[in-house]
């Protein structure tokens, strides 16, 4: 039998995008993972200084990340088996930028337009499949927004990622997509939230049906509240 069945290791794991601008919080969402649990982080923006205590500790490690092959590197890494628990890639912007770089390298000439996108987008979607389905750890990426508009010229966010086809398919390929913003509090002051489903301008979701449409930036409550029985 070559068919793979499923288990419960299988199941007992999350993975998510986390959309939200620049300072935010993305990266110190490293502080809402379990303290027993070790993060491999695939950091693309040589930007850890905010959980510098994290990685002194031990409780985070990881790459950097600062080509396409480094990524595929880690890849090989992580299905040979590890310590860790979670995989935190920081961030597909940054990625896709990585990538975009090599695929201009490859084909320098705009004549070879056509194969650059083609070869970019089979490759960043077999990167994002690639580690959100790495069966033994829970996957968290990180992703800056982008404005958009539709074709009633209504303004929307997305993910900011190289490629027309790649963004539209992105929020697809994940059970959780998380929009980290800040709201108001009774006081005028603000405080970060996760947005959980499609609401206003948002690009989220929640597969699950586990969640509250405002739920707090904790990743390991997520966790718990959407494998709960």
């Amino acid at each position: 039998m070559t068919l793979k069945p499923i288990t419960m290791e299988s199941v007992d794991r999350v993975t998510g995008l986390v959309i939200g601008p620049a300072g935010i919080g993305k990266t110190s969402l490293l502080r809402t993972l379990p303290k027993d649990e070790k993060v491999c982080v695939l950091s693309a923006e040589s930007g850890l200084l905010a959980v510098r205590d994290l990685v002194k500790s031990g409780q985070v490690a990881g790459f950097e990340i600062g080509s396409f092959a480094d990524m595929r590197e880690a890849y090989e890494y992580l299905t040979a088996g590890t310590e860790f628990r979670w995989v935190f890639i920081d961030s597909l912007t940054e990625i896709s930028s990585r990538c975009v770089e090599a695929m201009q390298a490859k084909y320098p000439n705009k004549a070879d337009s056509f194969s650059l996108w083609g070869e970019y987008n089979q490759l960043m979607t077999h990167i994002v499949k690639g580690f959100r389905d790495l069966l033994e750890y829970s996957v968290i990426f990180t992703c800056l927004p982008t404005c958009e508009k539709d074709e009633m010229n209504r303004r929307f966010l997305g993910p900011a990622v190289s490629g027309s086809s790649l963004k539209e398919r992105l929020t697809s390929y994940f059970d959780e997509v998380l929009y980290m913003d800040t709201q108001k509090g009774e006081d005028g002051s603000d405080y970060r939230v996760f947005i959980t489903q499609p609401w206003q301008r948002y690009p989220a979701k929640d597969r699950s049906g586990k969640l509250k449409l405002i739920e707090k930036p904790d990743i390991n409550h997520i966790k718990t509240k959407i494998l709960e029985d």
